[in-house]
Parts: C-alpha cells; sequence; structure tokens
C-alpha cells in the first residue's frame, strides 16, 4: 500500500469512527416510546436504580407514560443485570422520560466497538487498511447498528467479547506465548535434561489474561451466552501453546496440559470475582427476586441461576420474528423491533403513505460478503492443518482467531437450534468478527507487499529461518500473505494491482451507497410504504 502520512494513520479510523457515532446518535430518541425487548429492559433498568434490583410495573404501556410508576415488589429476572446497569447510567444521564437516556448506552456501546474492532485489525497485522476496511464493515453494518440504537442487553454483550478478545491476542504477543526464537527445534540440539525443562516453560505473568478474563466476566455478566467465547478463545490458545510447544519441548502434551491449567487459574477466578461483583446490589438487598428470609444470599444465587438456565433450556414460546440459527449468517429472517404507518408521521409528505420502522436487517453487501470471506479464512486453517502448519504461521492464526471469535457466537446456538425463542438479533456479536474476515481479505487484494507467508510463524518471526521475516513488528501478519496462505497467487504487477484497488474502492462505495439506502429500516426515519417494500428482498424479510 501507498505509505501514510502519520496524520492520515488518526484522521482514517477517526473518520470511521465519526461516521459510526452519526449512524448510531442521529435522532436517537425515534421513536418516543419502547420498542421490541426495550419493555423489559429499560423498565428494569430504571427500578434497579432506585432499589438495586429489578422490581415490577402496573401494566406494560410501550407509550411509558409514567417512568416513575414502578412498584417495590420485586420483578422476575431472566438475565444478569450488568447490562441493565449499563442501561442505567444512560437514565441517570437523560432522564427516564428521555428516549435519549433508555438508548445512549447502548449507542456508546456500539460506537466503542467499531473503535476496539479497529484496534483488533491493527494488532493483528499492523496493518491500518485491516483496520479502517474492518472498522468501516462494521460501522455500516445494518444489525449492528439497529443494536446500538435500542435499549437491549446484545449490544453490551458484543462490547465485552470484542474487549475480551483484544486482551486474548495481547495476551498471546506481550509473553502469553511461547516465542520460538527462544529455542532452537529440537531436530536440530541435544535433548534436554530430565525435569521440568522437558515440558517447556511455565508462562505465569500474564497480565492480560487476567485482564481478558475480567473482561469475560463482564459479558457472562450481560448475557451467560458471553462464555462461550471465553471457553472458545481458552482453547485456542491452548491448542495454539501445544503446537508451539512441540518446537522446543520433549513432552510438549504434559507441557502443553500443565500450562492450560495455569490459564484457567489465571482468567476464570477473574471472570467470576468479576461476575459476582455485578450482583452486589441484588446481595445487598434481601427483598430482591429469590431471596428468601434466613437462607443465605449465595444460596439463593445458586437457586436463581439453576432455576432460569433451566428455563432458557426448555425455553419454546412461539414468537412470528423466531429465526433458526442456520439462517444467521445470511440473515434470513432478521427481526422487527417497531414498525408504524400512523398518519401523524412527521417528515411524511401530504397524502402519501409512510411507515417507520426498526429491524435487524442486514447492509447486503457487507453481510453476505462477510460470510464469503469468513470461508476463505476457514480454507487456509484447513489447508494449513492437511499440511500439518496448523497455528504455525501467523496468516493461519490471525485467520483461525477471527473464526473462532465468530463460531464462538454462533455454533452454541446451532446445537440448541430445536428451541423456537431464538432471534436473529442474537447474531450482532458475530458481526465485529465478520466485518475483521472482510477487512483482512479487502486489505489482502489491494495488498503491494510480495507475501513471506513462507517464513511467518505464528508467535513471532523465526529470524533462525529467514532473518528478514523480522522486518514485520512482532505480533502483525502481513495481510498480502493470506490469499497466498489459501493457494492464490495475485499478479504483483502494476496494472493488476491497480485493477484489484479499482475494484476494493468499487466494493467499499457500494457498501457504503446501500448502507444509506437500508439506514432509515434501521433507525425509525418515516419513508414512503413504497421505498420500504422495495428493500424486502427475501420472502424471511417481510
Amino acid at each position: 500500500m501507498i505509505p501514510l502520512s502519520r496524520h492520515l494513520r488518526w484522521l482514517l479510523p477517526t473518520g470511521v469512527l465519526l461516521l459510526a457515532a452519526a449512524l448510531r446518535l442521529w435522532q436517537l430518541d425515534a421513536p418516543h416510546r419502547l420498542v421490541f425487548d426495550e419493555i423489559y429492559y429499560v423498565r428494569d433498568a430504571i427500578s434497579q436504580l432506585a432499589h438495586g434490583f429489578p422490581t415490577q410495573w402496573p401494566d406494560d404501556d410501550p407509550a411509558f407514560a409514567d417512568p416513575s410508576a414502578f412498584t417495590a415488589d420485586a420483578a422476575p429476572i431472566a438475565h444478569p443485570p450488568l447490562g441493565k446497569w449499563l442501561i442505567g447510567l444512560g437514565v441517570l444521564l437523560f432522564g427516564a422520560e428521555s428516549a435519549w437516556g433508555w438508548r445512549i448506552a447502548a449507542a456508546v456501546a456500539g460506537i466503542t466497538t467499531v473503535g476496539l474492532t479497529m484496534r483488533l485489525g491493527w494488532m493483528m497485522t499492523r496493518s491500518l487498511a485491516v483496520a479502517v476496511f474492518a472498522g468501516l464493515m462494521l460501522a455500516i453494518d445494518g444489525t449492528h447498528i439497529a443494536m446500538s440504537r435500542v435499549g437491549l442487553l446484545d449490544v453490551f454483550l458484543t462490547l465485552f467479547i470484542v474487549l475480551g478478545a483484544v486482551c486474548i491476542w495481547q495476551d498471546q504477543a506481550a509473553g502469553g506465548a511461547i516465542d520460538p526464537r527462544a529455542a532452537a527445534p529440537l531436530s536440530s540440539r541435544a535433548r534436554p535434561e530430565r525435569g521440568a525443562a522437558r515440558l517447556g516453560p511455565a508462562l505465569w505473568r500474564r497480565p492480560w489474561l487476567l485482564a481478558a478474563g475480567a473482561v469475560f466476566g463482564a459479558a457472562a455478566a450481560v448475557k451467560w451466552s458471553g462464555l462461550y467465547a471465553l471457553a472458545a478463545l481458552l482453547v485456542l490458545i491452548v491448542m495454539r501453546d501445544l503446537v508451539l510447544r512441540t518446537r522446543i519441548a520433549d513432552r510438549p502434551i504434559l507441557g502443553s496440559a500443565r500450562q492450560a491449567l495455569i490459564t484457567a487459574a489465571i482468567a476464570l477466578p477473574a471472570a467470576g470475582a468479576t461476575y459476582l461483583a455485578t450482583w452486589l446490589g441484588w446481595i445487598l438487598n434481601p427483598g430482591a427476586s429469590w431471596r428468601e428470609p434466613g437462607t443465605p444470599w449465595w444460596v439463593s444465587l445458586w437457586e436463581w441461576h439453576a432455576h432460569t438456565l433451566s428455563w432458557h433450556v426448555t425455553l419454546s414460546a412461539e414468537h412470528p420474528y423466531a429465526a433458526n440459527p442456520w439462517g444467521w449468517p445470511l440473515a434470513l429472517r432478521p427481526t422487527g423491533m417497531y414498525w408504524s404507518s400512523e398518519p401523524e408521521l412527521g417528515g411524511c409528505p401530504p397524502g402519501t403513505s409512510c411507515v417507520a420502522a426498526i429491524g435487524t436487517l442486514p447492509n447486503p453487501l457487507v453481510t453476505w460478503a462477510g460470510v464469503a470471506a469468513l470461508l476463505l479464512l476457514l480454507w487456509i486453517v484447513v489447508r494449513a492443518a492437511i499440511r500439518v502448519e496448523l497455528l504455525r504461521r501467523s496468516g493461519v492464526w490471525v485467520a483461525a482467531f477471527v473464526l473462532t471469535g465468530y463460531l464462538s457466537g454462533w455454533v452454541p446456538w446451532l446445537i440448541t437450534s430445536s428451541r423456537s425463542a431464538v432471534f436473529h438479533f442474537y447474531a450482532v456479536a458475530l458481526t465485529p468478527f465478520s466485518a475483521l474476515a472482510l477487512g483482512l481479505i479487502l486489505a489482502a487484494v489491494s495488498s503491494s507487499r510480495p507475501s513471506r507467508a513462507r517464513h511467518t510463524v505464528a508467535a513471532a518471526p523465526d529470524v533462525a529461518t529467514d532473518p528478514r521475516s523480522a522486518e514485520r513488528p512482532r505480533g502483525g501478519s502481513d495481510p498480502g500473505a493470506l490469499i497466498e496462505l489459501a493457494g492464490i497467487r495475485l499478479a504483483r504487477d502494476p496494472r493488476s494491482l491497480r485493477g484489484r484497488r479499482a475494484a476494493v474502492a468499487i466494493f467499499l462505495s457500494t457498501a457504503v451507497l446501500l448502507g444509506l439506502l437500508f439506514y432509515p429500516l434501521w433507525s425509525a426515519m418515516p419513508v414512503p410504504e413504497w421505498f420500504w417494500r422495495a428493500h424486502l428482498w427475501l420472502p424471511g424479510w417481510h
């Protein structure tokens, strides 16, 4: 890529963040009524601010005429409290009477997630193109925009999952993974002496892993599905440790098993402590839901978890927007959260039939191209596994990391696909990883750098193999290597490069244009009914 000035390196990510903010904050108070499950979470947040735990309301009026009408009687709770505390911060800032108060925390979480996605893309590759492309794809992603504009829990879950992924990646880059430069492969040196050295080093000093545990504990305190990402990423780094340990240890399996226990001992207590801390308001108030006089709070808390887990597992309520998880990647059945055709819709020309809607309709190009990019990353990982190079090359490690983040938010729901009460809006947790996959492929296609795929390894450049590979900063993977890791060779002559960059520019421009065309259907903007119908491309979108 053409070298960019230091100022441009700040201006491009800042521009993406400003675009993300504009799309998530513009007329955030429309409609000024509770939509979809806001009727539960916003009310829980307001009463939780007053009592330390959610309490009951006398009615379910979405007009929300009296935000102080909650009672002192404990209300049933279906999810841990952190997401409702975060919604409550916005209520404290703007007041319970304002729709800005109900939704500002979600909007800020969505904007922050775009920034963290760019940061993760940069950490993975040290490529500004990857960071900006990934951030832009998430900034104009329809599902992410819609979920950032309503007072629900899932955008907070997404924020903590991406932040946890950032911490895990930093852990691996900052001493949480074996450095292959520390010792020559076993084939080129004498066998190690008996004792601990035969297992490889035990890595205890891992502050970023501790931080990751705390962040994923916060994710679980929004929704339990945050634990899926923690488990998946911990399994991934254990697998990586085993692969790297085979280069330097005489007993890599035993050494990796010991390191896995150390990893769990660092991350899991931090996750548990953070999760428990979010229940403090419930713990300190004996009148909360599931509290019984004379019963210790920890017993009541355990009973609530057992009951709620059983309820979630067996939940089978029918819903018109229920969506089979197999269709989530392509957004075959988006969730409609608000729809109105009232004559008094503001901004509607006289005599025109107008509607206003909020739904998780995708930006088609971003969503569908993201699936194609993920499939290419999957092929890179499969091809590396077939060639016995799994997780050794940095490009494969990047691909595996992004895939793991995506699959951790999707595969668990596939396992329970027989349950009817699941919805497409849960897929908002997948969108940052889909955007990263798309950013990686777009940057790889437009890269002018010759690939060094043969010389890159997972933890750091192996200077013993090829000193030239040390040119890239530690933790970075040349995006240009990804295409060759898939077995595809691109011509590097100037004419071919110009053509590929023009194609990428056309793709990005079309994606932004589609985002603007679909934006009214993500933001309750009044539009003519024919305009709304023109966006219902698939049968499941009606």
